[in-house]
């Protein structure tokens, strides 16, 4: 499994690697001096200085039984299994330098996988120090930690415990992604550690994202026993799993996928992940999938195609949401379509609010409407707000319009507020007095 795995790992990366050093740029002349010899190092060098990929396999085959791979002082994960370095330190330096000087991102890429190819057990360190200073959320620094991470395992995750930069969850994932059975069980021990610097709070959605990228399925079953030690968010980590095993699924097999799940939360939640990308590109037949649905995730996908194609036709939106069956997802998708379409069109959002009966639906219509014309109209805004009949929904309308309007004209809020008769609790969310 964790050879398989490994490859898996070493196919997407190597695309990447194999694109930018076919380019024909190429790095100043003392860069390519230095790592010319690293090359030559490598060709000569035996085991002691395999490239990335080939080291990867190496640890693969030599990583043996997993039972003391969670062993944070498991010498395979400590120190290096390699004699040697591809490069010495003052090609690190030296490389490093180019790396921080170039502006180029193309070239900036190609010096920085003179350095990956050449990174070790032994020497990630030292790279590391190269790799610290650039932006936390460039590939280069994520992709250094992450490939970090899949080589040293747990000693490349403790060490992101004790630096101030984000590289903590990149790492583990790494970690995860390639060699997902040490990691689990490493997670699993945690608690033996005894160091409050690693929560598996934070830890937890690192391996979930590190399966997403390799083993789906694992990524699930891993969720699920978090729900059944008692962890009652767990459901809400299958928004990356659920994007990445579905992205090259139409809507009717993603949809099957996601009711496939064994958890209505998994469900529910990855109904939010997958839809909006198929309701935004073609929200009639998305709206039709949504609409013929008959489980728990049926609302769910109301909301969420409502929603999408209320940022394109807010009008289609309420149009289609209006015409199904009153439901939590329909209404929650009201209120946002009306939302918008009173970000486009007052006059004409406003028509059609006439002209729905009297509802909950339509009182979360009028909500959502109140919540965009208040920055342009309080006045008008508090007159809608206070016509909603469903009265929680009715005063949350009137608390958000009333403080918009108290950030636009304070006098003329308090005068309205003032006369207005609302009860004494509402006013004070209105406009808080300060003690």
């Amino acid at each position: 499994m964790t050879r398989t795995l490994l490859q898996k790992f070493i196919w997407i990366l190597l695309p990447v690697i194999t694109f930018f050093l076919g380019l024909s740029l190429r790095p100043n002349s003392d860069s390519v001096s230095g790592t010319g010899k690293s090359r030559t190092q490598t060709q000569e060098g035996g085991e002691s200085s395999l490239g990335l990929a080939n080291r990867q396999s190496v640890k693969s085959k030599s990583s043996g039984n997993n039972k003391n791979s969670a062993d944070p002082t498991n010498p395979t994960l400590n120190s290096s299994t390699l004699s040697g370095t591809t490069l010495d330190s003052t090609s690190i330096k030296r490389i490093g330098q180019s790396l921080r000087e170039e502006l180029n991102p193309l070239k900036r890429r190609q010096i920085f996988n003179e350095l990956l190819q050449g990174m070790t057990l032994d020497n990630a360190r030292e790279i590391r120090e190269q790799i610290k200073s650039l932006d936390q959320n460039s590939s280069e620094f994520r992709d250094f930690h992450f490939v970090w991470g899949s080589m040293a395992g747990a000693e490349a995750v403790i060490n992101g415990t004790k630096t101030s930069e984000r590289d903590l969850h990149v790492t583990m994932t790494g970690w995860a992604s390639t060699n997902p059975d040490q990691a689990i069980a490493w997670f699993n021990d945690l608690d033996k550690l005894n160091d409050k610097r690693l929560s598996k709070d934070h830890l937890k959605r690192s391996i979930v994202e590190g399966l997403a990228n390799t083993d789906p399925d694992r990524a699930i079953n891993f969720i699920s026993s978090l729900k059944e030690s008692g962890d009652k968010d767990a459901h809400r980590m299958i928004h990356d799993v659920a994007r990445k095993a579905t992205r090259r699924m139409n809507l009717e097999e993603a949809g099957a996928w996601a009711q496939s799940l064994p958890d209505e939360g998994m469900r529910q939640s990855s109904i939010h992940s997958i839809l909006p990308r198929f309701a935004y590109s073609d929200p009639e037949s998305a709206s039709k999938w949504a609409a013929s649905l008959d489980s728990d995730i049926s609302s769910t996908a109301i909301h969420k195609v409502g929603e999408a194609w209320a940022h394109r036709d807010p009008p289609a939106s309420a149009e289609w949401l209006s015409s199904l069956p009153e439901s939590k997802g329909s209404n929650s998708g009201l209120e946002t379509a009306l939302h918008h379409w009173a970000g486009r069109d007052p006059t004409a959002a406003s028509e059609h609010l006439v002209s729905m009966p009297d509802s909950v639906g339509k009182d979360r219509a009028i909500k959502g409407f109140v919540s965009k014309v208040a920055h342009e109209d309080p006045q008008s805004a508090l007159i809608w707000a206070d016509s909603i009949q469903d009265e929680p929904t009715r005063n949350g309308a009137l608390i958000n319009a009333g403080q918009t309007y108290f950030r636009r004209d304070r006098a003329a809020a308090t005068e309205w507020l003032q006369s207005s008769g609302l009860p004494a609790s509402v006013q004070s969310k209105i406009n808080p007095q300060k003690k």
